[in-house]
């Protein structure tokens, strides 16, 4: 049976006082598996949800349009995000849920060596559009290949494309095997202090302060009580 327009829309929103929770491919943190968001972050967040006694819609789409639907809308927030300088003031925070350390990807029979990130300014180096990692890599003065997703750069470096490739230390590996490129690739080098790789929860600024404080209560609990600690060991 058809709808009207906004009937159709009406039915597709969340219910009164839902969140709706964004996120990205970037697993084992956050990914589709069986037709539904999983991973790491998103099984601290699905338990804290419930703890809070909140509920909660969960979509996975592009990271730029997560970041900025997350931006614009209330009761809205996105993950995992990165809390580096230019987003602070864009978002309330919560976290951080998980870390993971920024690295260059080459081919495991590629000869390319670095002694510093600035030695990848002589290659051609991948990343994605709105990508914290990548941006990092920028700063250090390296000119990015910008793929629209990151989904793109594995097969860009499988086919030499790009030289190196931007991602964390854990998500790359776990990406690789997961696409069929098990031992395939290998970390040339590592980057970055925690507050360049830890992954946070970021909500919407005009989420009112008691749901704000209830979701960060709860998931505070899930992380201290070892609850997260078990989550990320399914996927080690």
């Amino acid at each position: 049976m058809r709808c009207l327009p906004l009937f159709c829309l009406l039915l597709a929103m969340p219910g009164a006082n839902a969140l709706v929770l964004l996120t990205e491919d970037y697993p084992p943190f956050n990914m589709l598996e069986d037709g539904r968001v999983s991973g790491i972050s998103t099984q601290i967040l699905r338990e804290a949800v419930n703890r809070a006694g909140l509920s909660a819609q969960f979509d996975l789409l592009p990271w730029a349009r997560s970041l900025a639907l997350a931006a614009s809308r209330s009761d809205t927030c996105v993950y995992s995000a990165v809390r580096s300088a230019k987003r602070e003031s864009q978002f309330k925070w919560i976290g951080p849920l998980v870390d993971d350390k920024i690295a260059l990807f080459a081919l495991t029979g590629s000869a390319i060596r670095l002694d510093s990130v600035a030695d990848a300014k002589q290659y051609k180096v991948g990343g994605y559009l709105a990508d914290a990692y990548g941006d990092y890599v920028e700063r250090q003065g390296v000119t990015l290949d910008r793929a629209p997703a990151d989904r793109h750069n594995l097969p860009k470096l499988m086919s030499g494309r790009i030289d190196l490739w931007v991602a964390g230390v854990i998500s790359g590996a776990y990406k690789a095997n997961r696409e069929g490129y098990q031992g395939e690739v290998r970390v040339v080098i590592t980057m970055g202090n925690p507050g360049d790789t830890q992954m946070w929860l970021a909500c919407n600024p005009g989420m009112s302060d008691a749901l704000f404080q209830k979701l960060d209560n709860a998931v505070q609990s899930v992380l201290q009580d070892g609850t997260a600690a078990g989550f990320a060991a399914r996927y080690r």
